[in-house]
């Protein structure tokens, strides 16, 4: 998948109306069809990645190397912090950090949204203990 079509999948998953122009995408919630389209960009935007992640209801843990997101079954995405080494380069403003978090939250909603779809908790088996 291109950047493009994982932020297309992310914004099905979360259940958003989405347009595809030239290079971008733009969104807007399904059930308010008349508010206004803005652009969505969870790869560059930790806003736009934040309220995906929350649309989507993804988990997000940190860790010293690396940021996981979680989501249903089989959907989680791992990305190692790049290039990070305390005493050589100081990641003051955490910007490694923060690219890894938008791309793990982007493309875990990217395979919910390609694989099972928008509202995927609503159709996941509900497991029940037999008594």
């Amino acid at each position: 998948m291109n950047n493009l079509d994982i932020i297309h999948y992310a914004a099905r998953a979360a259940n958003w109306d989405s347009r595809r122009y030239h290079a971008a995408i733009h969104v807007r919630p399904r059930h308010a069809p008349n508010a206004q389209w803005r652009p969505f960009d969870p790869l560059k935007r930790d806003s736009d990645s934040g309220k995906l992640a929350a649309a989507v209801r993804i988990d997000v843990s940190h860790h010293d190397e690396y940021v996981a997101a979680m989501a249903g079954v089989g959907a989680m995405r791992i990305f190692t912090h790049e290039d990070i080494d305390v005493d050589r380069l100081p990641d003051l403003d955490c910007a490694e950090r923060r690219r890894a978090q938008r791309r793990a939250i982007a493309e875990c909603a990217a395979l919910i949204g390609r694989d099972s779809g928008p509202l995927w908790w609503r159709k996941a088996p509900v497991l029940r203990r037999e008594a």
